[in-house]
């Protein structure tokens, strides 16, 4: 059986162009205040994107998306202004991760591992239709997303998570992989591992699979699209944004020494570029000279 990659979207999200970046100078505190009161705009509806590897010892899947009850009364803690004031999300019934598992012909328990890049409620609010899979998340990540009130302030919906939910940990037990010293281990082979990106998020992690077409980086929210990569642009709602800025670098870095195919959960090229298996091409780092 050979190595692939496929998309299953979970609905659209809209967010604020302030969200989506601004400047990484800024002071954290007004940079969410901007986000969640002083922006009236949005973006295009992007694509709620969640990745499925085929592989020799069983599918895996990176991240959970969105559930379809993100819209149902209740669902989003009344008490937490962002989910009401910078999102607007769109996801169908047929839309849910559960739902586009079955149709391709898979339970929870068919999966190898779901690896999530983070527990944002985009990411993880579909554990809730995956309470029988293995699920792997970054020990630092976890670290950090435990603790449920803090969690859901940094953008989860923790009440929604499978009961007595405890993910099996990933640590950076593996070998070194361009420009990040060490790796965490997903499959034995060494062709599924996933990097440490954090800067987004505490203990955000991306995954990169060697599949027999091409090497694929799946990139979750390190960035939100290829473009804001490249131009080492960071998302306006992190509490790191010079460290998420260093992990943007160390991705192209990667790309100039090894061709990827960059695949963000929420970049509208997307889908076109995993269909045309299409390189990224990084321009020089924004110091060289």
């Amino acid at each position: 059986m050979s190595i692939s990659v496929s998309i299953l979207q979970t609905g659209t999200i809209r967010i604020r162009p302030s969200h989506q970046t601004q400047s990484a100078d800024r002071p954290v505190w007004l940079r969410r205040l901007t986000v969640i009161f002083g922006d009236r705009g949005w973006t295009e509806p992007l694509p709620i994107n969640t990745y499925l590897i085929d592989h020799p010892d069983g599918p895996i899947l990176f991240d959970t998306g969105e559930s379809p009850h993100a819209t149902d009364k209740g669902w989003l803690p009344w008490w937490q202004p962002f989910f009401h004031r910078a999102v607007d999300i769109k996801v169908a019934p047929d839309e849910g991760i559960g739902t586009l598992l079955t149709a391709h012909g898979l339970a929870p328990e068919d999966l190898q591992a779901v690896v999530l890049s983070h527990l944002h409620h985009d990411h993880g609010d579909g554990l809730g239709d995956l309470a029988r899979a293995r699920i792997l998340v970054g020990e630092e990540h976890w670290d950090f997303y435990r603790k449920p009130v803090r969690a859901t302030v940094e953008g989860a919906v923790p009440q929604h998570w499978p009961h007595g939910f405890h993910p099996e940990l990933l640590r950076q037990t593996g070998p070194a992989l361009g420009p990040w010293d060490a790796t965490y281990p997903i499959t034995s082979d060494g062709r599924i591992v996933a990097v440490p990106t954090p800067g987004h998020v505490p203990g955000h992690i991306c995954v990169v699979v060697f599949a027999d077409d091409a090497t694929y980086l799946l990139g979750g929210d390190v960035t939100y699209d290829q473009a804001l990569l490249d131009r080492e642009l960071t998302d306006g709602v992190n509490n790191a944004p010079h460290l998420a800025i260093a992990q943007l670098r160390k991705i192209k870095t990667f790309a100039a020494q090894q061709p990827i195919v960059l695949l963000p959960a929420h970049d509208p090229a997307a889908a076109a570029r995993l269909a045309a298996r299409e390189v990224y091409r990084p321009s020089p780092l924004a110091t060289d000279d």
